[in-house]
């Protein structure tokens, strides 16, 4: 018996000694920031992927009198972004920015602001048409776009739990719990919108900048009010099969810097995410006042595999 023991036990040891020489794997993050032709010495920010197509919104643009104003800009990667003449207005008195699609594009949201600090914000859309172009700028209805609230940067999610759509955004709304918040309204299968909620971990400080993962039922923000590395950090949060919102958890390093990471999407296809940051090596030297002054980077997840280590610690190589 005491010999199928230590027989026993020796094979464990192999195994385990065996196991500790298996090369490890484990994912790496690299953040890039997009060349200047996509950033330029002003805010670009915003960045969302449709398909092969990535839209941003940018200040790059000026009135005659040499006031930067904001406009919705598109390019597929390796080519220069474009503006897009079909979904931004033709006057120059009012900001256009942050879309979000449908995920069958069949309607986009937009946020419009009638004031130079993009402080006086509400959310429209436009439905596309049979013949694939779209509609008529429409405002969203007051049950979202409170009165005399700054209302803004819509994100749009299934969720797995109501089985149906919802419309995340941002605001500083009465009810809310600080500065700006972010809500949730619920889409109804007639497209109404029901009344929308205050999420549990807004704080006394500021939470913007909300987008949705449909595969990993995953909801990513930006807050200044939860404890993080800098200013504003990336965080993210789930919601359980019981309805109930779990506690935010930082990304962490380095989607998150000392300074100001926000507007973080997740293309699900390429799997590719994008961010809007003012972290060291920005080129952005521009902005309007009370907006920060951003560039957008490229978030891209790959795995890294450790070589196993085959020298001894006599520094002989192992048999």
């Amino acid at each position: 018996m005491l010999t199928r023991i230590l027989t026993l036990a020796g094979c464990i040891l192999a195994v385990a000694n065996l196991a500790a020489q298996l090369p490890t794997t484990k994912p790496t993050v690299q953040v890039k920031r997009l060349d200047n032709t996509v950033n330029s010495p002003i805010a670009d920010f915003a960045p969302v992927r449709y398909g092969d197509r990535v839209y941003f919104s940018s200040l790059r643009q000026e009135t005659s009198n040499g006031t930067p104003f904001s406009r919705i800009f598109s390019y597929t990667p390796g080519q220069p972004p474009t503006v897009d003449t079909e979904f931004n207005p033709k006057n120059n008195s009012s900001h256009m920015a942050c879309p979000t699609l449908m995920p069958d594009a069949s309607r986009m949201y937009f946020t419009l602001c009638r004031d130079e600090a993009m402080q006086k914000c509400e959310i429209w859309y436009r439905d596309r048409e049979y013949e694939g172009t779209y509609g008529a700028p429409q405002k969203l209805p007051e049950i979202i776009n409170e009165r005399g609230a700054n209302t803004t940067q819509p994100a749009i999610g299934w969720d797995a739990v109501s089985k149906k759509y919802t419309l995340f955004f941002a605001t500083n709304r009465t009810g809310g719990k600080g500065k700006m918040d972010i809500w949730a309204s619920t889409i109804t299968w007639d497209g109404k919108f029901e009344a929308p909620v205050c999420l549990p971990f807004n704080t006394p400080e500021d939470e913007v900048t909300p987008s949705y993962s449909q595969t990993g039922q995953t909801l990513f923000f930006s807050s200044n009010g939860i404890k993080g590395f800098g200013r504003f950090d990336v965080f993210s949060t789930k919601k359980t099969l019981g309805g109930v919102w779990v506690a935010p958890q930082n990304l962490g390093r380095p989607y998150n810097t000392a300074y100001d990471d926000m507007f973080y999407t997740y293309h699900e296809s390429s799997q590719t995410g994008y961010l809007a940051s003012d972290r060291p090596g920005s080129q952005c030297t521009g902005s309007i006042e009370g907006f920060g002054c951003f560039d957008i980077y490229e978030v891209k997840k790959s795995m890294t595999t450790t070589p196993v280590n085959l020298t001894s610690s006599d520094g002989n190589a192992k048999q």
